[in-house]
């Protein structure tokens, strides 16, 4: 773990910096994702009230001490963190794919900037010997559905009501990608 896990790794794009989450982003994670209906419609997180009711402090923690990439979005412009990037799980060495998720506050949708932070992310593993990198969404959220593609992830299966969010069941569409396919 120690040789694949970076706990100041910092990465960066043309418009973004992706740095670890830290306890002070619980702000700009509480506006765009606990508190922004449009993103919880398919992320799997509760909706919270008020911003005191997100601590981040122990999600951090956890993670550190798993090995597991948590980053948050940031503009290098602004400065503003517009929400996050995670590896999914502990990385495991015998298998060599790892799951990821984002989510970016629906302010900052249809700018390019989730695809921007995926790929980097993508190269950033591929880099650390990751042989392939998978992600999923929500059939319904055909914007998430969008940024794989558009990342060059190809699709690999569907896994019907594989979720239960907001007392239903989703049908949950996966994509993959390898370093030989990464544009």
């Amino acid at each position: 773990m120690e040789e694949f896990y970076d706990e100041k790794a910092v990465l960066t794009t043309e418009r973004l910096i992706l740095r670890p989450l830290q306890v002070e982003d619980s702000s700009a994670i509480f506006r765009n994702i606990y508190h922004d209906k449009e993103v919880l419609r398919y992320y799997l997180a509760p909706y919270k009230e008020k911003e005191t009711d997100v601590d981040l402090s122990g999600m951090i923690e956890r993670c550190r001490n798993k090995g597991i990439y948590v980053f948050a979005i940031v503009i290098k412009e602004s400065g503003e963190v517009i929400c996050l990037i995670n590896q999914f799980g502990e990385y495991d060495s015998k298998g060599n794919s790892i799951e990821l998720g984002y989510a970016i506050g629906s302010r900052y949708w249809n700018k390019g900037y989730a695809t921007e932070a995926l790929q980097e992310m993508c190269r950033f593993l591929f880099g650390k010997g990751i042989a392939m990198i998978r992600c999923g969404a929500i059939k319904e959220n055909t914007q998430s559905i969008r940024v794989m593609q558009k990342s060059g992830m190809k699709y690999e299966c569907t896994r019907p009501d594989e979720i239960i969010h907001h007392d239903r069941s989703w049908d949950v569409e996966y994509y993959y990608l390898t370093e030989e396919m990464f544009p």
